[in-house]
Parts: C-alpha cells; structure tokens; sequence
C-alpha cells in the first residue's frame, strides 16, 4: 500500500496499457507495408527486366529470354514465372501458374511502343512474404515493449528517487518525531524549491507552533495544578463543610468537615452510593421548608440562606447548621449546585441560655414579664382565644417578713411549681414580679365557667401548707385573681392587662367581706381598647 509500490505499479500497467495498444496498431501497420513493398520490389524488377525481355521477344532470342525468367526466380518473393511470345514459351513452376493470384506484365516492341509482342506472368511467394511481413512486425513489437520496459523502469527510478524515496523519508520522520520537542524534519536534498520542500517547510512552521502551544500548556498545566493543590488544600482543610450536588441530588465533590459533620449525626455516608436526594433532604429535621426556601431563592436568583435544625440518627444533642446554597450553571450546560454548612449548635445552644435568661424567671423557671408579655402577644397575633389571670399572692409579704427572703423564695418556687402541675400543657404560666403571677388559659367563647373551674383547682393547691426546707415549719398563703378575656374583654395587650389588674384589685377589696370570693371577672368596655 506504499506510494512507491503503488507509483510503480501504476506505471508498469499504464506503461504495458499503452505498448500492448500501440504494439497492435503498428504491426498491421507493419505488416500491411511489407506485403506492399514486396508487391512494389516485383512491380520494380520487372520494369528493370522488361527492356531485355523486349529484344528477346523481338529477335526471339530464346536463352535471352531464359536468363529474364531465372534472374525474376531469384528474387525470394517471386515463387513461379513464364515467358510466353509467339516464339518462345519459357516456365518455371508452371504449376503455380495456374492460381487466379498470377500476375500478367505486357511486353512491348522495342521499337513500336503500342505493340505488344510477349507477355511475363509472375505468381508472388506470398507466403515468404507473409512470413517475412510478420517477423519484421514482430521485431518491431518486440522493440516496441522493450522500450515501454525501458521507459517504465527509468520513470520508477526517477520518480522513487525525485517523489518516492524524499516523501518516504519525510514520512518516517513524522512518524517517529515527536511533537513538542525540538526534532525537525530534514528538507531532502534538490527539494528545497519543490512543493515537498514546501511542504516539510510548512510541517516544521506547524511543529513550531506546536512547540509552542505545548509549552503554554505545560506552563499553564503547572499553573492549574498549582492552584488546584491549593484550593484542594483549602477545601480539605476547611472546617465548613462544603458540597458540590448534581441536579438528581448526588453527592459530586464533599470535603472531610462535610463527612465530620454526617459522622456526628449518626448517618453513615457511603462514598460508593452518595445517593443524599435534593440537596441532603434526609439531614434536615424539616426538608419541606429547607427545600421550599432554596427554591426560592433560585427562582429569585439570589443565594439560599438560612439556619435549619438536623435530624439526629443517634440521639445526638440538637445540631444546627446555617445553609449557603448557590446555583452554578457551566459552560458546557451542565448545573450544579454548592452548598455550604456551618455548624452553629453552640452558638444555638448559646442563644436558647439567653433567651432562657431574658425570658424565663431564675428563681421559679417559668416565664418572667419580658417572656410573658412575648407569649400574650404571639397568641394575639395567632388571634387565639384565651383568658388571662392575674393572681396576686395573699400573706406572702408576711411569710417574708416572718422567716426571711429565702422563706420567701421557697414560696414563690412552690407556688410556680404547683400553677405548672395544674394547668394544662398548652396553657401557660408567668411570674409577672414580685409576688404576682399571670396564667393564660385557653377558652371558647369566654366561658367563665370553665376559668372558674381550672381557678379553684389552682386555688385548692396553693392553700396547701407549704414545707419550708431546713426549718421543720410550714407556711399557708392565699391568692386574689382577676380575669380578662382575650378578644371578649379587650383586643390590646395592654387594655387587657389593665382590667385583668382591676378585677384582681376588686377581688382583694371583697375578700374581707367573702374569703371565698378570690376570683373576679371584668367587665367588657370596649371603649378603653
């Protein structure tokens, strides 16, 4: 399949093309020639013979006449011929004479011109001359295909020493170069002007500019693995946990504090299968709001953000997160997303102390004032039905007095403790200051009956003796209480509080004159709200 080869080939079949055409087209040329220069030699010796055939004929001179037929039988072409005038009859080969392919020649008088006085018949060897015809055709044929052999090796030589063997060498030069180095390939010698100096010309312009490219690349090649060191030590050694997601939710890219941070909540993550769902829905203790908020986000175009609480698989302490999720579209159309978890369960834990401490008594552990006033105003704007109770302790200033602040604590601990064993879970109870306390009772339609049912269990417990620690003594107190309901009474918090306080005032007016009359409910007046 090699240009030489196949060069080669093409010239010995074109060349063999051409000589077998030619070869038959000049041997009937040839041959036609032959048979008629032999006709012509015999027309041309009987003109030479015929004036001595005239005088013989003329003074009937017998042998003369013999000597014309014997020097026409020498001729190789001339197979039989006779002599014939009124005198003389003179044949050789008669036989041959008699064939419809004899020739007839007039012999005229030598002196009269129009006279003819014998006749010369001739029959032509055809034969001879057919064999002789085709020997010379043959000769020329066969000359014919040694030049075209000639011709052929000579047009091999020159074109596997002109195209062939520079083209091959220029070839195995490509072949075992290597690019990017400084290899080149050798111009073939007579070729720096021809289209394959050219070429080679052209090849190492191109190599060069290969060169080159593979240089920056290299360079560019160390730059990127450079950085990628770098980001990848950044990315490992961060102690955020980040994590690049396709569009089906499975985990592309996770660094170390992301695989820390699933350890921790007792999920085990298999590197093989990080099948996580839409974006580690199964980590989140809510997934519908992480996911509603990230979609979102990425429907506005804006980065998703947000501190969400995790599911514990291993009956862990509560774990927080605070979420960075950004939408990365690529080039090549691919999407994916990153997102990044920070874990803020101390700082959580941190905030729930504080909020406790803002919003939760020290001494008695239920809701202070601050806390309180937050629960009324969350249940207003739940628009919540609820009626709330102002108690105010009776004979605690006396406890207080009598055995000391810390009697008067244990009082206030107890008496938190025993409103919190009575109501129910969803009712709430509030140290207001002081020795007050406010509840928030859930109600339906402002039923009092139902108040005054929960009030007097209250009330029954808190009568109790009260134990004081240390001391072998026990304390009794008493309680006034004023309700208002929430909207029955008033709509505003604050108009609320204030005839919650005037029925609690009320209610202490009337305990000197009916002890057991220690509940009073307002009265609606819509005008104060």
């Amino acid at each position: 399949m090699g240009i030489a080869n196949r060069l080669a080939s093409l010239i010995i079949l074109s060349a063999f093309a051409i000589a077998f055409t030619f070869s038959q087209y000049f041997y009937n040329l040839t041959y036609n020639a032959e048979i008629s220069n032999a006709n012509s030699s015999i027309e041309e010796l009987l003109q030479i013979v015929s004036p001595t055939a005239s005088i013989a004929a003329f003074v009937s001179d017998e042998e003369l006449a013999k000597e014309v037929i014997n020097g026409l039988m020498r001729s190789k072409n001339v197979k039989a011929a006779a002599f014939k005038s009124d005198s003389i009859k003179y044949e050789i080969n008669a036989k041959y004479l008699q064939k419809a392919n004899v020739q007839t020649f007039s012999i005229y008088h030598p002196f009269l011109t129009d006279e003819k006085i014998a006749e010369i018949l001739v029959m032509p060897d055809f034969s001879n001359i057919e064999r002789q015809a085709a020997r010379i055709s043959t000769g020329n044929t066969y000359a014919l295909y040694l030049l075209a052999v000639i011709v052929t090796l000579v047009s091999i030589i020159i074109c596997y020493f002109l195209v062939t063997r520079p083209l091959k060498r220029v070839s195995n030069s490509l072949h075992v170069l290597e690019p990017g180095t400084k290899d080149r390939i050798i111009t073939p010698r007579y070729h720096e002007g021809t289209e394959i100096g050219v070429l080679v010309s052209d090849t190492n312009g191109i190599l060069n500019n290969v060169e080159q490219k593979i240089k920056q690349e290299r360079k560019l090649r160390a730059e990127i693995e450079a950085l990628e060191r770098r980001f990848r030590m950044l990315f490992e050694n961060a102690k955020s946990s980040i994590v690049l997601l396709d569009t089906e939710g499975k985990l592309v890219l996770f660094n170390e504090a992301f695989v820390s941070l699933i350890e921790s909540t007792g999920l085990y993550i298999n590197k093989q299968n990080t099948e996580f769902g839409e974006l580690l829905m199964e980590l989140f203790l809510e997934p519908k709001l992480v996911l509603t908020s990230v979609r979102d986000a990425f429907t506005h175009g804006e980065i998703a953000m947000g501190e969400y609480q995790l599911r514990s698989f291993n009956q862990a302490a509560n774990m927080w997160v605070q979420l960075f999720a950004t939408q990365i579209d690529t080039d090549e159309g691919e999407r994916y997303y990153q997102v990044m978890l920070n874990d803020i369960s101390k700082r959580k834990l941190e905030l729930e102390v504080l909020a406790k401490q803002a919003d939760f008594d020290v001494l008695t552990k239920v809701l202070n004032r601050n806390g309180g006033e937050k629960a009324i105003q969350t249940k207003v704007q739940q628009k919540v039905e609820f009626a709330l109770v102002l108690i105010d302790l009776n004979g605690f200033k006396q406890v207080n007095d009598t055995y000391g602040h810390d009697a008067g604590d244990e009082v206030l601990i107890s008496v938190a403790n025993r409103l919190t064993d009575t109501i129910r879970h969803d009712d709430v109870v509030i140290r207001w200051g002081g020795d007050e306390f406010v509840l928030l009772l859930k109600t339906e339609n402002g039923r009092e009956d139902m108040v005054r049912n929960a009030m007097d269990k209250v009330r029954n417990l808190i009568k109790k003796p009260i134990e004081l620690a240390g001391s072998g003594l026990s304390v009794t107190i008493g309680m006034s209480a004023g309700v208002a309901f929430y909207p029955g009474t008033a709509s505003r918090v604050d108009t609320l509080m204030k005839h919650a306080d005037r029925a609690m005032y009320k209610a202490k007016e009337v305990k000197h004159t009916d002890p057991d009359n220690y509940l009073f409910f307002a009265s609606t007046n819509k005008s104060e709200d």
